[in-house]
């Protein structure tokens, strides 16, 4: 029976590495990461103009998930949705080559196209990797991307937590994008009944005695777990290395005054992380207003 995995993350989280970690131990599993991927096989500014073509013909922003798939998922366009969902799942196949398992490793699942998916897989398994969340912003800040090119705005109708963009600097933006991702997964879950939903964090990607308790729950046979190459990390890329800085915790702490405390309630993980004690150099944390 063919299974499909697929995770609900921030990105900048370690999906490079999971990724690596199944595909050297899990037998009958190809794990993707982010693809399709476009490879320019030209160079310089020609390859730039080929990575253009390729995105808007071959290996589409909509194939992989953003684009016009995160157009139509705040119009709810259902019909367009299941258009994409149908050329994805038939590209996911297709790579597959004949093994039982695919698990998609991606951020842009649940940007747009989960829903469909779900309805198309109802036995699909959710796989939520978090990451620290002022580590997620600051790695993010590094690379200095446009944040509207990965992520709808923080004010959009089908949002699960809107938010006015006009009161958020570009770093509340992550951390706004951060909550989004994980209250859309719980909100994918109840709609779909999908169980379990397993969260790795990723600190355990390195622990071998946590990742073997989390692929059991997952139901993943595997060989015995061996460190993996660290990839796509911000200094392999040439940005800068995620440090945080006292500046960084008093830009989380103040996005989390701001948040609604339905909300708070609403997401286990920031209900028990305290930033000064995860970043222990910093100072204690300051006192709310």
């Amino acid at each position: 029976m063919t299974r499909f995995i697929f995770t609900a993350t921030a990105g900048r989280s370690g999906q490079g590495y999971l990724a690596s970690l199944l595909n050297h131990h899990v037998p009958d599993c190809i794990a993707l990461f982010e693809e399709p991927q476009v490879k320019p096989a030209l160079p310089g500014a020609l390859g730039d103009l080929e990575r253009y073509f390729r995105r808007r013909f071959v290996e589409t922003h909509e194939l992989l998930g953003r684009g016009r798939a995160m157009t139509a998922f705040q119009a709810g366009d259902e019909v367009a949705l299941n258009h994409m969902a149908a050329k994805r799942i038939a590209w996911l196949t297709h790579r597959m080559d004949g093994a039982t398992v695919c698990f998609d490793i991606s951020k842009y699942f649940i940007r747009g196209l989960h829903r469909a998916m779900a309805r198309a897989f109802p036995n699909l398994v959710l796989v939520r990797l978090v990451r620290d969340p002022v580590a997620n912003m600051r790695s993010f800040l590094n690379r200095n991307k446009n944040f509207y090119l990965d992520n709808d705005g923080p004010g959009a109708p089908r949002n699960e937590l809107r938010l006015d963009p006009e009161r958020l600097d570009k770093a509340g933006l992550y951390l706004w994008a951060w909550c989004e991702v994980y209250l859309r997964a719980d909100a994918l879950a109840a709609e779909f009944s999908l169980s379990p939903v397993v969260e790795i964090h990723t600190e355990d990607l390195r622990d071998a005695a946590i990742m073997t308790q989390h692929l059991a729950a997952i139901g993943l046979s595997h060989t015995p777990l061996l460190e993996q190459r660290t990839t796509n990390d911000n200094p392999s890329q040439g940005f800068a290395e995620t440090r945080i800085h006292p500046a960084d915790i008093e830009t989380f702490e103040r996005f989390r005054d701001f948040l609604p405390p339905a909300m708070l309630d609403r997401i286990p993980y920031l209900k028990t992380y305290n930033p000064r004690t995860a970043h222990c150099s910093l100072p204690p944390e300051r006192k709310s207003t």
